[in-house]
């Protein structure tokens, strides 16, 4: 009877990580006000980072502007220097994939704080057919996630290393992209959760 219990609780608790992390992942929240729109535009405005983002602030802006509250994907196409071109006297020396990788390694977090993550990533097999060097597929909780993103000094700051490590960059916004997203994993994890707690449980109650 009390393995029985134990299961029901490790169960009930699964249950439970799954429905939260369901809802942080899912979070609809209103559409961006002119209000908050006007503060990130300032804040990003503000930054003094050399290089920075270098945003396109009216077509930031117009993003911003047309939000509907539902996730973003962008699809996002690059093509690095060989050699990565940092501002002279950088104490930075590598190729431009290894800048790039220094970028992302501060970008993940960032998403992932955020309900974001990528979706899809791959490096072009050289055939000649194509001029770009990785295609990567990001999904953003909403326009919300993705311009408070771009309102930290951490994401200004590491774009120092994605302009130094990009000969050439396309990007394409999309909002209806059907690919498997983080619910599959979050299921997954929930599942695992739930059998740790029983054999955790279980291990406790055969010591008594």
């Amino acid at each position: 009877m009390t393995s029985f219990k134990i299961l029901l609780c490790s169960i009930g608790s699964g249950t439970l990580l799954f429905v939260g992390l369901m809802f942080w992942y899912d979070w609809r929240a209103s559409p961006l006000t002119s209000q908050e729109i006007n503060a990130y535009m300032a804040k990003i405005e503000a930054q003094t980072q050399d290089p920075g983002a270098l945003h396109d602030l009216p077509a930031l802006r117009t993003f911003l502007e047309t939000d509907d509250g539902e996730p973003v994907y962008t699809v996002n196409m690059y093509n690095f220097h060989q050699v990565a071109d940092y501002p002279e006297g950088s104490q930075f020396r590598s190729s431009g994939e290894e800048a790039f990788e220094r970028f992302s390694k501060v970008m993940i977090p960032l998403m992932t704080q955020r309900g974001s993550h990528p979706v899809f990533g791959s490096n072009w097999v050289d055939n000649g057919s194509s001029n770009w060097d990785r295609i990567v597929i990001i999904r953003y909780r909403s326009r919300r996630d993705l311009v408070d993103l771009f309102a930290t000094d951490a994401f200004a700051d590491a774009s120092l290393h994605k302009w130094a490590s990009l000969r050439e960059h396309e990007r394409m916004l999309v909002e209806a992209l059907h690919i498997p997203d983080g619910r599959f994993p979050i299921f997954i994890l929930s599942i695992l959760a739930s059998a740790l707690a029983f054999a955790t449980g279980q291990k406790l109650f055969n010591r008594r």
